[in-house]
């Protein structure tokens, strides 16, 4: 299913004069994306601020390219930048701007501006630009205390797609009855899963009898243009558990049977996914503040013939991306390469999403760098500090830098532990760290 977003374009010159039409599109687009007004002032917040540093520090013969859109749960605005137009460590997780450096305050504005909303990403656009996406989610009411009666046995049941209701209740069951490492903390605000849903970003299959009794759910999304993330199968308290979770996955392969889709990863899965159905990926070790731990593995299934692809590594990496291709019978061309000299920029950027619930941070790569070695290093112990044991990284194999991160990202502590096929612009691998345990 195609998701239903609705976009909005701007293009203005790098004039200072066009602050307050920079300023109106982005709050109008968010109010009319669905934002609060409190929220699309986050969104106003960045705009201004980036458009004001490219006032005085890019060539003004550039324009400012703007896109607002919406994806029913939320508004992102995107902007395309010139080239090496800022500096880009400013939206590192670890960057502290000094107030006595009257150069540092310049970039003062843009960390307020990107750490003031939900989601902050950088991409290479067209012609070498820059793509800075800010996301501001829409506010829902948290849902009641009370918890949901469980339902009763359903004797009969079958499987199509839920109602906003339904969802509702899904969302209830779903906290009541899995912990949260097994599922996204969005789909416990019944609110906001109706509308993610809604999208088409996400789809869901239910498990219901004639009394419109909810016995069981799977949820999944697209991740890029051929592989799908899968959440489930979830289960609430019935005794034909195995049965409901089969028939659950059967439906969702069904609907990706006529899509593109090469693959679908489950990852952390239920107990309910069905055996026999899927390859394990890999497994990653979860640590919990009290020192104990658990495994949480990853399975996948390919759903169409995979064409192949071209991978460049660096050769410390070879070892293991061959075994993890053979293992999975996965067509794909490895060739090492890593950095001989060629320029690079000089500071690495990446992306973090912290979830404190699970004590858990995800790194992600946005931007190469020569630092890349200390800035790793500095990440690792930010989050440490913070009492943040489990640390991911994922390395999309896509990005043409990708080989230069890995000798950096092996001396800094991380391990590869499994590959997500087509899980970016090419394969990811994900990296754990080590350090979880101490």
């Amino acid at each position: 299913m195609a998701s239903h977003k609705t976009s909005v374009r701007l293009s203005v010159p790098l004039d200072s004069a066009m602050a307050p039409l920079v300023a109106g599109f982005s709050e109008q687009a968010g109010i009319a994306l669905g934002l609060s007004r409190k929220n699309a002032l986050k969104l106003t917040l960045a705009s201004e601020e980036v458009f004001g540093y490219l006032t005085q520090h890019a060539q003004q013969d550039h324009n400012l390219e703007l896109e607002a859109a919406g994806g029913g749960y939320y508004a992102e605005l995107r902007l395309q930048v010139p080239p090496q137009a800022m500096d880009m460590t400013v939206f590192n997780l670890t960057a502290t701007p000094s107030l006595d450096d009257p150069e540092s305050l310049d970039d003062l504005g843009l960390l307020i501006a990107s750490r003031s909303v939900d989601r902050f990403t950088i991409a290479a656009g067209e012609s070498g630009d820059m793509v800075l996406s800010f996301r501001k989610e829409k506010d829902y009411p948290p849902p009641g205390d009370e918890a949901p009666a469980p339902p009763g046995e359903l004797a009969r049941f079958s499987v199509g797609a839920p109602s906003p209701q339904q969802i509702k209740l899904v969302s209830r069951l779903v906290s009541r009855f899995y912990p949260a490492h097994q599922h996204p903390q969005s789909f416990t605000v019944p609110g906001k899963l109706v509308d993610m849903i809604a999208s088409g970003e996400y789809q869901a299959v239910i498990a219901f009898d004639r009394d419109d009794q909810v016995g069981g759910c799977l949820i999944w999304r697209w991740r890029g243009d051929h592989s799908v993330q899968g959440y489930g199968p979830y289960i609430f308290g019935q005794p034909q558990a195995a049965d409901m979770a089969q028939a659950l996955v059967d439906a969702c392969l069904q609907k990706l049977a006529r899509t593109d889709a090469l693959g679908l990863v489950f990852g952390p899965a239920t107990e309910h996914l069905p055996p026999g159905y899927f390859e394990l990926l890999g497994e990653l070790v979860i640590h919990t503040p009290g020192g104990e731990t658990y495994q949480q593995p990853h399975y996948y299934r390919q759903l169409n013939e995979d064409p192949g692809d071209q991978i460049w590594t660096h050769p410390r990496l070879e070892r293991f991306l061959r075994d993890q291709y053979q293992r999975l019978f996965l067509p794909r061309r490895l060739s090492t390469t890593g950095q001989e000299g060629e320029s690079r920029p000089a500071h690495l950027v990446i992306g973090a999403k912290i979830n404190r619930e699970l004590h858990s941070v995800s790194l992600h790569p946005l931007w190469d760098g020569q630092d890349a070695g200390a800035c790793l290093a500095r990440h690792v112990k930010t989050l440490t500090e913070e009492g943040l044991p489990n640390i991911l990284l994922f390395l999309d194999l896509g990005l043409d830098w990708s080989s230069y991160l890995v000798p950096d990202i092996l001396d800094t502590g991380f391990s590869p532990r499994l590959v997500l096929p087509c899980g970016g612009q090419s394969d990811i691998v994900v990296f754990e760290h080590l350090g979880g345990a101490a």
